[in-house]
C-alpha cells in the first residue's frame, strides 16, 4: 500500500543502467532499504537508514525505503517511502521492537523489493517484512546492528533461519554485532559503523551551552529498563546531594517519574541536534544490549561531551572519537565523579565535532557503495537488470 505523500515517482531520473550518477561517477541504481522497525517511532536502526537514503539518493541513486508505519514524512529528492501499515510490539533483548509481520505487509514489502537493483535488508534475521524480502532478493546486502548473547539453542534456530536466505554482502555496525552476527548465521560481516547526518559544527567554547551552569543530557527511550534512565535520575539526585550545580535533562518517549530531571518529550531529529547543541555532557548509562552506542555519536557531533556505561560498543566509539569517559555500568556514584571531572575540565565543542566526522555519510555511504558493488558483480547481474529469486513468496516469519 502507498501512503499519502509516498506515492510519488522519481521524475528526470535515466532509466537504470542507462548512464552513471552525476556526483558519484557510479552507475545509476535503484536501490531498496528495508527496516525492519516501524518508523512511527524514534529508533536507532531508523536513523540510520534514513541518513543512508538521504546520501544515496544525493549521490544521483534511487531509493525506496520499505519499512513499517502509517504516518507519511517529507521525502528527500529521489528517495519514496514505502510503508507498509501498522505495527505490532514484539519484546527481545530488553527492548519493544515494532515489526510488520503480516502476510500481507510481507508479500507487499517483497513486490515492492523487486524493482530496486540491490535490496539492502537491515537486520535480515527478525521476523516481519526484513526475513521476507531477504529471502526473496537475488542481489542482497543485509546488515547486522544487534549485540546479545546468543545460546547454543538460540544459535541453532537461527543458523537454520540463515540458511533460508540467498549468497549476500554482510556487514556489521560494531565489532559486537559482528561477534553476534557470527554467532547467530555464520556470517563474517565487513564492519562500518552507524552513520549520522552531521550538524553544522558548533561555535568554540564561550561558556555553557545551556546557561548560567552545565547541562547534563539523557536520550533515549525513558520507559526501556535498558536505556538506564533510573541511573540517570539516581545521578541527578546524588549531585544535588553533593553540591554539583548542574541542570539534567531529558529527552525521548516514555512516562517516568522525572525526580530533579527535566522531560523535554520526544523530539524529531532536527530538534534534537538543536537541543544537543545546548547540552555540556550526555550521560549514557545504558545497561547492556548497545552494539554501538549511535546516541555517543550524535551527541559528539553536536558539540556535547559524553559519559557513557561501560559497555563494548561504547567503548569501541569512544576510543576511536578519542574522547568521553566510561563509568561501571549501573553505578551512578561512580557516574557522577567521573561526570564532575568532566565539567571541571570541559572539552571544546568543536574538537568533539570534529572527533564525530569519521561516522559522517561522506566517509561511511562510499563503503557501503562498495558493497553494493561486490553484491552486484557477484549476482553478474548490472543495475537495470532486476530479478528475483521465485521462491521468496513461500516464507515463514
Amino acid at each position: 500500500m502507498w501512503w499519502p505523500d509516498s506515492r510519488r515517482r522519481c521524475t528526470g531520473i535515466p532509466p537504470p543502467g542507462s548512464c552513471c550518477s552525476p556526483s558519484s561517477g557510479m552507475p545509476d541504481m535503484h536501490v531498496a532499504l528495508v527496516c525492519p522497525y516501524s518508523l512511527d517511532a524514534p529508533g536507532g536502526v531508523g536513523t540510520h537508514v534514513m541518513g543512508l537514503a538521504g546520501w544515496l539518493a544525493g549521490r544521483g541513486q534511487r531509493v525506496t525505503v520499505i519499512a513499517p508505519g502509517r504516518r507519511a514524512r517529507p521525502a528527500p529528492p529521489g528517495v519514496i517511502f514505502h510503508l507498509v501499515g501498522p505495527s505490532s510490539d514484539f519484546h527481545f533483548n530488553g527492548s519493544v521492537a515494532q515489526l510488520a509481520v503480516r502476510r500481507r505487509q510481507c508479500a507487499d514489502a517483497l513486490r515492492t523489493s523487486l524493482a530496486a537493483d540491490v535490496v539492502h535488508v537491515h537486520e535480515p534475521l527478525t521476523p516481519g517484512i526484513a526475513f521476507a524480502v531477504a529471502k526473496g532478493a537475488t542481489t542482497l546486502v543485509v546488515t547486522h546492528h544487534a549485540s546479545f548473547r546468543v545460546p547454543t539453542m538460540l544459535a541453532g534456530a537461527l543458523r537454520w533461519r540463515a540458511r533460508a536466505l540467498g549468497e549476500r554482502q554482510s556487514i556489521a555496525v560494531s565489532r559486537a554485532a559482528a561477534a553476534t552476527a557470527r554467532r547467530a548465521c555464520g556470517a563474517e560481516p565487513v564492519i562500518i559503523g552507524n552513520g549520522v547526518v552531521l550538524p553544522p559544527a558548533p561555535a568554540p567554547r564561550a561558556g555553557w551551552r545551556g546557561g548560567a551552569r552545565p547541562r547534563v543530557g539523557f536520550l533515549g527511550r525513558l520507559d526501556e529498563p535498558r536505556k538506564g534512565f533510573d541511573v540517570f535520575r539516581e545521578v541527578a539526585d546524588l549531585a544535588a546531594q553533593e553540591g554539583l550545580d548542574a541542570e539534567f535533562v531529558a529527552l525521548g518517549p516514555g512516562s517516568v517519574t522525572a525526580g530533579r530531571v527535566k522531560l523535554w518529550g520526544v523530539v524529531d531529529d532536527a530538534t534534537r541536534d538543536q537541543a544537543l547543541q545546548s547540552v555540556d555532557c550526555l550521560v549514557a548509562p545504558n545497561l547492556f544490549g548497545e552494539s554501538f552506542g549511535m546516541v555517543l555519536v550524535e551527541a559528539l557531533a553536536s558539540g556535547c561531551d559524553v559519559v557513557a556505561s561501560d559497555l563494548a560498543g561504547f567503548r569501541d566509539v569512544l576510543a576511536a572519537a578519542g574522547t568521553g569517559a566510561v563509568f561501571p555500568v549501573g553505578d551512578s556514584r561512580a557516574a557522577l565523579a567521573i561526570l564532575g571531572e568532566r565539567l571541571a575540565r570541559p572539552t571544546d565543542p568543536t574538537r568533539l565535532h570534529a572527533s564525530a566526522q569519521q561516522w559522517g555519510w561522506d566517509v561511511l555511504g562510499p563503503r557501503v557503495l562498495a558493497q553494493y558493488e561486490v553484491a552486484l558483480a557477484r549476482a553478474n547481474t548490472p543495475p537495470g537488470h532486476r530479478g528475483a529469486r521465485v521462491d521468496g513468496l513461500g516464507w515463514h516469519v
